[in-house]
């Protein structure tokens, strides 16, 4: 095993300890949050009742940044996970979808062909497929190649039959 290699290994393994303790310390900032919370509205329903103020309204002024953050320390550390499953389930919908759009396209694709003829290469003018000339600009359609003969682009710059520099 060479260095990198080793490098390599050493990567993921710390990758999966901070994905491990993303799990870990998302669940708990979660169900300390979720606690808060739950403090915070009940001492504030409860003070609705007997009409005094709430004590323990920093509970929820604790707990709602703590859900955020371990819901967020969680989805990094479950990532894999959830990405894996929405893949497995959103695939047989795609290939479905797929299968029915698939005559549209093609009838899509029969309808747009390639113009028949030649295309300028100077001015985009579309000529007859035969011409050697554009009827618009009067630039050459095609050359020949010096060394071979060969019928080449306007445009070449190398012939594709033998490599002379044209």
């Amino acid at each position: 095993m060479d260095e990198r290699d080793n490098e390599r290994e050493k990567a993921q393994i710390k990758h999966k300890r901070v994905k491990t303790a993303f799990k870990i310390f998302g669940i708990i900032c979660l169900a300390a949050g979720l606690a808060f919370a739950i403090t915070g509205f009940v001492d504030l329903f409860g003070s609705l009742s007997d009409f005094g103020p709430p004590t323990k309204f920093w509970c929820l002024i604790v707990g709602f940044p703590l859900i955020a953050v371990g819901g967020g320390m969680t989805s990094f550390g479950f990532r894999k996970e959830l990405t894996s499953y929405v893949m497995r389930e959103s695939a047989p919908v795609f290939n479905e979808a797929g299968k029915e759009i698939q005559p549209g396209i093609k009838a899509i694709s029969e309808a747009v062909k390639s113009p028949e003829g030649t295309v300028c290469p100077s001015c985009g003018e579309l000529n007859d497929a035969d011409s050697a000339f554009c009827k618009k600009c009067g630039e050459p359609l095609a050359k020949k190649c010096p060394s071979c003969g060969a019928t080449l682009d306007a445009d070449a710059i190398f012939c594709d039959k033998c490599g002379t520099k044209l």
